[in-house]
């Protein structure tokens, strides 16, 4: 039974009030016949990987490196010359320049490893990307489900303050009851007001996520089906090291250590080729041709480059033992909100959600009898409700935690 029936048979004509409450309940029925269709977590998730322009960059970022790998065998470009070498005629020339051939096979597999650092970007925003939307349609969820608590809630405490000011003018309470019930309804139609902006603003941003203009409706907040939380130990090597974040150090590690071995292959001997005739009109055509070795005497400057690539190496190596605690503790962090708001839940379902309904229905009978003013009746009706919303509360928080740990494990 509703709250709002303890004052029905008291104070009002009962017939013309359950009359209105299921014209209410029919309208809401037909209501929900004639909604939205209705997106599911993974219809919100595939829409905005679909839109998403992170993704879309990402993508780019990987077909751009997957362009550059043609670009790894780079030859400089050839030098054509005229001249007179002998003062005499003028003549043409061509001379070609290459690298130590090692250089061109290291830097196609750095180019390599560029490419493959950026499918794990792609990796690591898109499960970025998912864990977003997940808590964007978990906030939703929240919203939409404390908007219809707030909106019965709103119901009832109107029709008590509209009796109360009935009896008031009757003369049947005094001013203090009378304003009590008319401040307690203001209260939460103020809160109900904010549910409906709070719960516009939730829609507003999946839309962005998703791209999906018009409104749609959701699935209705519900407990996460994902195991449950035994203890907080520390979390296994294998699970860290499959995350999206570790995955992208390691392989930035990948990327650094063929940066060294470009490095060393840059310091070996260049060749060069040419044709141009040094000699006589008449010159043999052999005699023509020219061939070089690039001699690497600058020494000093392939010792920095090669020891600023294996400071790079060791800077990667540390940034994977940095991702590796920061997941180590992030995960602690949200298993141990998670527990917590697990053992909160176990408290609701077996013995908090019962309470409030014995405290509303209790208190309705007491004051039906006559047994309980409006401040009593009311202090009780709203301790019962701010249960059923630490209830709500508790459910998001539960939720958002298996959606972080998700993401951190990867």
């Amino acid at each position: 039974m509703d709250a709002g029936f303890a004052i029905y048979h008291r104070f009002i004509y009962p017939t013309n009030i359950l009359i209105q409450l299921w014209v209410l309940l029919l309208l809401g029925f037909l209501s929900n016949l004639n909604s939205q269709n209705i997106l599911t977590e993974q219809d919100v998730i595939r829409a905005t990987l679909k839109n998403s322009p992170v993704i879309s960059s990402a993508n780019l970022q990987l077909q751009m490196q997957r362009q550059l790998e043609g670009a790894s065998f780079n030859l400089a470009n050839p030098e054509f010359i005229i001249e007179s070498p002998t003062g005499e005629f003028m003549t043409l020339g061509v001379s070609q320049a290459f690298q130590f051939p090692s250089v061109y096979t290291k830097q196609r597999q750095l180019a390599k490893q560029h490419t493959r650092l950026a499918e794990k970007q792609k990796i690591l925003s898109e499960r970025e990307v998912i864990q977003q939307v997940k808590s964007a349609y978990l906030n939703l969820q929240f919203a939409k489900q404390l908007l219809q608590h707030l909106k019965k809630q709103d119901s009832i405490y109107a029709i008590i303050s509209d009796a109360a000011n009935r009896q008031f003018i009757a003369g049947q309470i005094d001013f203090k009851e009378k304003t009590f019930a008319a401040s307690q309804f203001g209260d939460i139609h103020n809160q109900f007001m904010q549910a409906q902006t709070d719960a516009a603003i939730a829609l507003m941003q999946l839309q962005i996520y998703t791209g999906i203009a018009e409104p749609f409706e959701i699935l209705p907040l519900r407990k996460e089906n994902s195991g449950v939380f035994i203890n907080n130990e520390i979390v296994d090597s294998f699970q860290i090291h499959n995350s999206a974040r570790v995955q992208y150090a390691f392989q930035s590690q990948g990327v650094a250590e063929k940066m060294i071995s470009l490095e060393k292959s840059k310091a070996l001997p260049g060749f060069s080729v040419g044709y141009m005739n040094q000699g006589l009109k008449n010159s043999e055509i052999p005699y023509r041709f020219k061939t070089g070795v690039n001699i690497p005497i600058w020494f000093w400057q392939y010792s920095a480059s090669m020891k600023a690539a294996k400071t790079n190496l060791q800077i990667s190596e540390q940034q994977i033992l940095v991702e590796q605690q920061y997941l180590n503790i992030q995960i602690q962090l949200a298993k141990a909100e998670g527990l917590k708001a697990q053992m909160a839940l176990e408290y609701f379902e077996n013995k908090g959600l019962r309470h409030a309904f014995d405290l509303i229905s209790t208190s309705e009978r007491m004051f039906t009898a006559g047994q309980s003013d409006y401040i009593n009746y009311l202090r009780t009706l709203s301790d019962a409700y701010k249960i059923q919303i630490q209830y709500l509360e508790t459910l998001r928080e539960f939720n958002q935690a298996i959606i972080n740990i998700n993401y951190l494990k990867g």
